[in-house]
C-alpha cells in the first residue's frame, strides 16, 4: 500500500483498449451523474463510439485508464494541439470514480499522462477545473500546474453558470 491507500500491485495504469468501452461508459456515466466536476451533464456517446475512440489513438492523443480489482476507476485523456504554433501544447482532462478518490489514483494517472506527453514531445500541459474542485486543484499544483486565468461563467449547466480556472504546467526541457 502507498501512503494514499493504493495497492500498487492491484492498480493497473495503461492505455485504454477497445475492450474497455463498456466499463468506461459505466464509469463515465457515474462521474457525469455527480453533476459536479465535469463539463457535460449528459453522456451521449455509445460503447461503440468509445471502442472506436480507444482503437484510434495516435501521437496526437491518448486515453489512459486506471483499473483496480478488475474495475475501471479512473481515466485521463491527453489531446495535443494540431496547429503548428501550438503543437507543443496538449490539453489534459482526468476523472476518478467517487469511491476511489483520495487514494492516489489521480496522482498515478497524472504521472502516466506526463510521461506520455513527454515521450510525445509535449512541452506544456493545459487544463480547466471548476473552482470548487479543491482536491483536483491541489493535485494539479503538486505537479507544477499554475493558474493562468479564469473564464467567468464559462460553463452553462442546468443549475446555472460555472467559472473555470485555466491551469498549465511546463514539462518540456525549458521548464
Amino acid at each position: 500500500m502507498t501512503a494514499e491507500g493504493v495497492d500498487p500491485d492491484a492498480l493497473e495504469i495503461r492505455p485504454a483498449r477497445p475492450t474497455d468501452a463498456r466499463a468506461f461508459l459505466a464509469f463515465w456515466k457515474a462521474v457525469v451523474a455527480e453533476e459536479r466536476f465535469v463539463r457535460t451533464e449528459e453522456v451521449r456517446a455509445s460503447a461503440r463510439a468509445y471502442r472506436r475512440r480507444f482503437r484510434g489513438r495516435s501521437e496526437l492523443e491518448t486515453d489512459i485508464v486506471a483499473i483496480e480489482g478488475g474495475r475501471l476507476v479512473g481515466h485521463v485523456t491527453i489531446q495535443r494541439e494540431g496547429h503548428p504554433v501550438t503543437h507543443h501544447v496538449a490539453s489534459l482532462s482526468i476523472a476518478v470514480a467517487a469511491d476511489a478518490r483520495g487514494r492516489g489514483i489521480g496522482r498515478r494517472l497524472m504521472e502516466e499522462a506526463i510521461a506520455w506527453s513527454s515521450r510525445a514531445g509535449v512541452e506544456k500541459l493545459v487544463l480547466s477545473v471548476y473552482p470548487h474542485n479543491e482536491a483536483a486543484i491541489g493535485l494539479y499544483r503538486s505537479f507544477g500546474f499554475v493558474e493562468e486565468g479564469r473564464l467567468a461563467r464559462h460553463s452553462r449547466k442546468s443549475y446555472g453558470y460555472e467559472d473555470e480556472i485555466l491551469m498549465a504546467a511546463w514539462i518540456g526541457s525549458d521548464a
